[in-house]
C-alpha cells in the first residue's frame, strides 16, 4: 500500500509554494481581510447550522476574535459570522494585487505541477473529446488554470466575484470572465466542465450554489471541486495557525461526512473522491518562520514526499475532491 501511495504522490515544490515569510504574508492578508469587512458592512451571526440547521456545536478555533464552529449533528465547520456584504472582502482595492501576487507570480510553477494535474483528473473522467469541449471555471482569479485549459483544447471561460480580478483576467487572456454569482450568469449555454478550485467554501449557500453547477452543466458532464477539509492533519495540528482558517473568505471547513449527502440530494453521481493536501509544506513553514525551529522544518523538508503521501492515502490531507457528474 505505502509503495501505491508513493507512487500517486507529484512532488511539491516547497520553495516555490513556501517560500519563507508565507505565514506572516498570509497573516497579514487575512487580517486586512477581516478588518476590510468590519470597517464596512459589518457581519451577521449564524445561529444554526446552515445544512443541517441543528444549534448543537463546539467551537474548534478561532482567529481574530471569530469563531470556527462544528456542528454536532453532520460536522460541518462553518464561521460564526458571515460577511453582510462580500464587496468588502473581494471587490476592496487590494485583493487584485494580493491576487496576482499569491497566483500570478508562480503561475509557471502552478501550471506545470497543478494545471497538469487538475487536466488529468479531468480527462480520467470526461468521457468525450476534450477538443472544444465547454469548460468553466468558477472563481477563476487570475487564470492560470484557464490558460492550461485553454492549451488543452477546451473552450473556456470563467467567472470571477471581484470585479478589478474578473477584468484583469479577461484583458490578460481574451476570454470571457464573468462577474456576477452563478444564478446571475446571463447565458444560457450549458458546460461539459464546471471547476471550482478553492471556491465553495467561499459562498455563503453551497447547497443553492451547487443546485446551479448542477443546472449548467450538459446531462452526463462533470464538476470537479476542491475544498478543506476540516479531518485534516493540518487542521488537527495548527488550528487558527493554518493558511486555511480565513474567518471572512472562508465560512465552510466541510468534511467528507457533511458534504456527500449534499452532493447526492443536488442530484449529483460522486464519481471519484481523494484527498490531497500541503500539510506538511504548511507545517514545514510554521516550524521554520513562526516557531524558529530549523532543525524540525528541515526534517519535514527532508520527508514531505514520503508523509504527505500517506496523509492523504488515509483521507487526512488538507482538500477534499470531489468529481461529480450530472446523470445523462
Amino acid at each position: 500500500m505505502l509503495a501505491r501511495y508513493l507512487r500517486d504522490y507529484s512532488p511539491i515544490n516547497l520553495q516555490e509554494m513556501r517560500f519563507p515569510g508565507f505565514d506572516e504574508k498570509r497573516e497579514r492578508e487575512i487580517r486586512r481581510c477581516v478588518e476590510n469587512v468590519r470597517d464596512g458592512h459589518g457581519t451577521r451571526k449564524i445561529e444554526r447550522c446552515p445544512f443541517c440547521g441543528s444549534v448543537e456545536r463546539d467551537v474548534v478555533f478561532s482567529r481574530f476574535e471569530m469563531n470556527i464552529l462544528q456542528c454536532q449533528a453532520c460536522t460541518l465547520g462553518y464561521s460564526e459570522e458571515f460577511p453582510i456584504d462580500t464587496n468588502d472582502v473581494y471587490s476592496d482595492r487590494d485583493y487584485l494585487p494580493i491576487a496576482i501576487s499569491d497566483y500570478q507570480d508562480n503561475a509557471t510553477y502552478r501550471k506545470s505541477r497543478f494545471g497538469a494535474e487538475r487536466l488529468s483528473i479531468i480527462a480520467q473522467h470526461l468521457g468525450r473529446d476534450q477538443q472544444g469541449a465547454r469548460l468553466l471555471d468558477v472563481g477563476c482569479g487570475t487564470g492560470w488554470f484557464l490558460e492550461c485549459a485553454r492549451a488543452a483544447g477546451f473552450d473556456v471561460s470563467g467567472l470571477e466575484l471581484g470585479s478589478e480580478l474578473a477584468g484583469f483576467t479577461s484583458d490578460r487572456l481574451g476570454i470571457e470572465v464573468w462577474n456576477q454569482t452563478l444564478d446571475e450568469l446571463p447565458t444560457d449555454a450549458l458546460y461539459d466542465v464546471i471547476t471550482m478550485f478553492d471556491v465553495l467554501e467561499h459562498v455563503p449557500d453551497p447547497k443553492e450554489t451547487l443546485a446551479h453547477v448542477f443546472r449548467l452543466l450538459n446531462p452526463g458532464g462533470i464538476a470537479l471541486f476542491f475544498v478543506p477539509n476540516l479531518e485534516s492533519l493540518g487542521f488537527k495540528v495548527l488550528k487558527e495557525n493554518s493558511s486555511l482558517c480565513m474567518p471572512v473568505e472562508h465560512l465552510y471547513y466541510f468534511t467528507e461526512t457533511a458534504l456527500r449527502p449534499v452532493l447526492k440530494q443536488v442530484g449529483f453521481q460522486i464519481v471519484d473522491f481523494a484527498t490531497r493536501g500541503m500539510d506538511i509544506p504548511d507545517l514545514y513553514s510554521y516550524y521554520r518562520d513562526i516557531l524558529d525551529r530549523p532543525d524540525a522544518a528541515r526534517l519535514l523538508e527532508e520527508m514531505v514526499s514520503v508523509l504527505q503521501p500517506i496523509i492523504d492515502g488515509a483521507g487526512c490531507g488538507n482538500h477534499m475532491r470531489f468529481v461529480v457528474r450530472r446523470p445523462a
